[in-house]
Formats: C-alpha cells, sequence, structure tokens
C-alpha cells in the first residue's frame, strides 16, 4: 500500500462520517422559497414565527410604526416589530450586503441565511432590551415603596428621639435605613433610566417616538416549561453558521482537484471546522435549554414559595401591631422585607423570560451569548432592610 491509499483513507473516513449531518443541515435548503410575500418579509416571519413588516435600507419607516408606538402600552412583539421596521442597524447591514432578496432567493444562499440571521439577533435584542425595562420600572416602583416606608420610620425615631423616649444610637439606625433607601431609589431610578434607554437604541427611535409607555409589568410565568428532548438535533438542523461551514465542505468534496497535499489539507479542515461547530452548538444548545429550565425553577420557587411566605409574616406582623403586640417599627421592617422579596421575584421573572429569548434565539440558529445576568450584578430594592 502507498503513502497516497495512506492518506486518503482518513479522508474517506471523514466523508462518510460527515455525510449524514451534512444531509441533516442541508436538508431544509432543498425547501422552494415561498413566493407569496416578498423575500425580505417572508425571511422575517419564518425567523420571528409572526407576520412582520421589514424595512428596506434609505426608506423612512415614521409612519408605519406612529399607530404601534401610540397603541397603548408597548408589547414585546410590538417592540420586534418597531425594530425590524426602524432599527438602523439592521438597515445598515442589509446595505452593506446590497440585500435585495428576492421571491426566488434559495433558502441556502449565504446572504439570505446572514439577512435571517441578522433578523433573528435583533428580534431577540428587542425582546431583551424590552424586558429588562419593564424589569427594571418594576423594580423602581418597589425602590420608592421602601423608601416610602423607611422615611416613614424616620420622622417616627426624631420625634421618640425629642421626646426622650429613644436614644441617639437607636435614631441613627433608622436614620441609616433612610439614607441607604434613598440610594437604593436613585440607583433603581437610574437602572429604569438606563435600560428604556437602551430599548430605544434598539428600537431606533428620537424626538416625540420616545415617550411611548410601558406595561407596568412582566408577562406571567408559562405554567410548565418546554420539554425539549431533541434540542441538541433541532439546533443543528437550524444552525446558519454550521450550515455555511458544511456547504463550504461539500463543494470543497465535490470539487475535481488533483489528489495531493493542498487537498487533502483542505478537506481535513474543513472537515474539522464543521465539526468543531457542531460540537459547540450541541454544547450551546444544552446550556441554553439547561439556563431556561433553571430559571423557570427559581421563577417558580419565588412565586410559589418565597412570596407566600412573605405575604404570610406581613399580614401576621400587622395583626400583632393592631393587637399591640407589635410596635409600629417592627411594621414597617416588615414592609421592608416584603419589598425586597417582592423585588427579588421580578429578577428571578425577568431573568426566566431573558432565558426563554436566549432558548428560543439558539433555536432559531443564531449563537448563544452566555447567561443574562450574574449575581453579582444584582442590587435588589430594599437591601438594607435586613
Amino acid at each position: 500500500m502507498n503513502s497516497a491509499s495512506l492518506h486518503r483513507r482518513p479522508s474517506q473516513r471523514q466523508a462518510i462520517a460527515l455525510a449524514l449531518l451534512l444531509l441533516t443541515l442541508t436538508a431544509r435548503a432543498a425547501v422552494p422559497f415561498d413566493g407569496g410575500v416578498s423575500g425580505l418579509e417572508a425571511l422575517a416571519q419564518e425567523q420571528t414565527s409572526s407576520p412582520v413588516a421589514i424595512a428596506r435600507p434609505g426608506t423612512d419607516s415614521g409612519a408605519a410604526i406612529a399607530p404601534l408606538l401610540s397603541a397603548g402600552p408597548l408589547s414585546a412583539d410590538t417592540a420586534v416589530r418597531i425594530a425590524l421596521l426602524n432599527n438602523p442597524g439592521l438597515q445598515v447591514s442589509l446595505a452593506a450586503q446590497g440585500v435585495n432578496i428576492s421571491d426566488a432567493a434559495l433558502p441556502a444562499s449565504p446572504v439570505r441565511r446572514q439577512a435571517g440571521q441578522d433578523i433573528v439577533l435583533l428580534a431577540a435584542q428587542a425582546r431583551q432590551a424590552w424586558t429588562r425595562a419593564v424589569a427594571a420600572a418594576q423594580i423602581a416602583r418597589l425602590a420608592a415603596e421602601a423608601k416610602d416606608s423607611a422615611d416613614a420610620g424616620g420622622e417616627l425615631a426624631r420625634r421618640m428621639a425629642r421626646a426622650g423616649n429613644w436614644s441617639k444610637l437607636q435614631q441613627a439606625r433608622e436614620q441609616l435605613l433612610l439614607a441607604d433607601a434613598a440610594a437604593q431609589l436613585a440607583r433603581a431610578r437610574q437602572a429604569a433610566f438606563s435600560e428604556r434607554e437602551k430599548l430605544i437604541v434598539v428600537l431606533g427611535l428620537w424626538g416625540v417616538q420616545t415617550g411611548f409607555e410601558l406595561p407596568d409589568r412582566l408577562p406571567e410565568l408559562p405554567a410548565q416549561p418546554q420539554e425539549l428532548p431533541d434540542v441538541e438535533s433541532r439546533v443543528l438542523q437550524q444552525r446558519l453558521d454550521l450550515q455555511l461551514a458544511a456547504a463550504q465542505w461539500a463543494r470543497q468534496r465535490a470539487s475535481r482537484r488533483e489528489p495531493g497535499a493542498d487537498a487533502l489539507w483542505d478537506a481535513m479542515g474543513n472537515a474539522a471546522r464543521v465539526r468543531e461547530l457542531a460540537v459547540k452548538a450541541r454544547s450551546e444548545a444544552r446550556e441554553a435549554y439547561h439556563g431556561y429550565r433553571t430559571a423557570w425553577d427559581l421563577a417558580k420557587h419565588y412565586e410559589k414559595e418565597i412570596l407566600p411566605l412573605s405575604r404570610f409574616t406581613s399580614e401576621e406582623t400587622l395583626l400583632r401591631y393592631n393587637g399591640m403586640l407589635a410596635s409600629v417599627f417592627e411594621l414597617l421592617a416588615e414592609a421592608r422585607a416584603q419589598a425586597q422579596a417582592a423585588g427579588e421575584a421580578i429578577q428571578a421573572q425577568r431573568d426566566f423570560w431573558l432565558a426563554d429569548i436566549a432558548l428560543r434565539t439558539v433555536l432559531a440558529g443564531a449563537p448563544y451569548d452566555g447567561a443574562p445576568d450574574t449575581p453579582t450584578q444584582r442590587t435588589p430594592p430594599g437591601a438594607a432592610a435586613h
């Protein structure tokens, strides 16, 4: 057996091993593209699972988004529609690629695939920005309630100190709670302002357009989480960068190049690239789904366990206060603790919806960018209450 045969065998084995993966990845490419809707709109509807419009580069979308902004509190779906119509970054990206996707554009087209990924990522950014903005506004309102409780405690402490019923130390402790509550409120309001501004940027708004109204609260949690035992295979079928790498490898295999060292290394390199992306895609699929399930479990834990216990202790403290068995300071401290628990529950609810967006993005074929938040980034309202 000569050396050329020895070199060809590994290449053939790799070709056989990767053929099944390639067939899986490119099966969808053979489906004719529906010509009933214009190319970009059909692509956006395919990537976002809802009918949406796309503004062409250089067009003015102000008239199209005006009724969406004035139709009441802005929903997450409406935010996605506005972003796809109005986000200048998407228009710049489409213009830079020279995108003019016609009804006859094939799903396997690299330009169409790139445009599809741009749409998926922008839709995810719009939902993430909307979720963070609504949650931050909720937390700011809770911080204001905690500040009101601290104000009442501080005023009562001053009166009792003037009457000689409290020491300077006891008064200073209440004043410290008041000062910390004021700082927490300032941070919460700044966070709410900042998250709203990030949403404005994603939506591409300015001037009077920025005066839109947001809902008072995040959507309720789903009763049950998604069960996705096939999450890895679903992600492999949709992953855009993996499809492109597999198509490049297929083209290299189909080319009639003379056998030699260069051809062998090209084949091995492209095969390794497909395998590398497949391993990464599988890992990201598992991580995204695990993050989704963990976030759902935590949010439900707050909803079913922590918040009911917090309400119970608050109600019991009020009963004890009415029966002259608890002081007004205990009542105010319990109100601050309840505000903190509610703030942490909102953060858990926010983290679930961010994890849900991340999972949807991965299932649509875009890369997973990791967990939305880390515990060190949290600053719950009324944190000094404990």
